[in-house]
């Protein structure tokens, strides 16, 4: 397969990833499948990230803007510049097992038109990059059967291009599109096939406080994507903020459900059980927070 015909187009979004986008890419260089495949980094950065691409990377698509751009928003920039005819996503902050590549393009053969693959801890020196990584990816571990489910964190996921040809793309100036993205592609049919066997290494927030905020502002950023969706009117939203202890309940008892049923870490996850909790107790608050601000909200844009 010649480099201008590649089976997959790897697609990036990167901001301030200047630290650790180097071990992305240079997980993507080594990959088996190394031939069969394109990559796009989307930069949106201010600390020199687009730069330290074009000299150690040369062989990497690049395409930078001067302003922030969400997730969702270089993400649709990148499939724009694709021509794969699968569409691969990883985050400027993993690292992707050696064999990556090959099983997603193997995982795709199989007719699965999504397909998403495991989180696996990328820094298990760090006690609160536990907690992070349990709080935020405790359904997605490295462990149990292939089967499908209903989201996918954009870290790991892969779409037959024909999905965005048919369904569109991810909609814009939000964060959390690509959960609203998988929404509407269910109520079209489509499933997300988890394979296991697909591996990145997340590198999780590793200070308290910043984690917090940032599972504070990721819980309002879901529920401000959730009433722009869906046209919450005042009262629904006003019923689901006032919600919040449940939904903290509800999502604490998930993740100790997944935490035994697939952990694949089970000490950690009991060492650092407290750190996870608190992240989900700040997840709900940021999602009642949220609910009150409606689509108007920062997370929407």
């Amino acid at each position: 397969m010649s480099a201008a015909e590649p089976v997959v187009s790897v697609i990036i979004a990167s901001h301030n990833a200047v630290t650790t986008i180097g071990d992305t890419l240079e997980s993507l260089e080594g990959q088996t499948a190394r031939g069969q495949c394109e990559i796009i980094v989307v930069d949106s950065s201010t600390d020199g990230t687009g730069a330290f691409v074009k000299e150690h990377f040369p062989g990497v698509r690049l395409l930078e803007f001067s302003s922030r751009k969400f997730p969702g928003d270089a993400r649709n920039a990148g499939i724009r510049l694709a021509r794969g005819r699968i569409i691969a996503m990883t985050d400027a902050d993993c690292r992707v097992g050696a064999s990556w590549l090959e099983n997603i393009i193997r995982a795709h053969e199989d007719s699965h038109p999504v397909v998403g693959g495991a989180i696996a801890c990328g820094n298990p020196e760090s006690y609160v990059g536990w907690g992070a990584y349990f709080t935020e990816f405790s359904q997605w571990q490295p462990s149990g059967p292939p089967r499908f489910l209903a989201d996918m964190a954009g870290a790991n996921i892969s779409y037959r291009k024909r999905v965005f040809e048919a369904q569109g793309t991810f909609i814009e100036g939000t964060y959390c599109s690509d959960t609203e993205f998988h929404w509407r592609i269910a109520k079209e049919g489509l499933r997300i096939r988890f394979d296991p066997s697909i591996v990145v290494f997340h590198r999780n927030l590793e200070r308290l406080g910043r984690f917090l905020g940032h599972e504070f502002f990721h819980g309002m950023s879901f529920a401000c994507m959730r009433c722009r969706a869906g046209a919450f009117s005042f009262g629904r939203r006003a019923v689901y903020a006032l919600l919040a202890p449940f939904v903290f309940l509800k999502l604490l008892g998930c993740n100790v459900v997944r935490g035994i049923r697939f952990g694949a870490y089970p000490a950690s996850y009991v060492k650092a059980y407290h750190v996870t909790a608190l992240g989900i107790l700040c997840w709900t608050a940021g999602e009642a927070a949220g609910y009150a601000l409606g689509s108007s909200g920062r997370g929407a844009g």
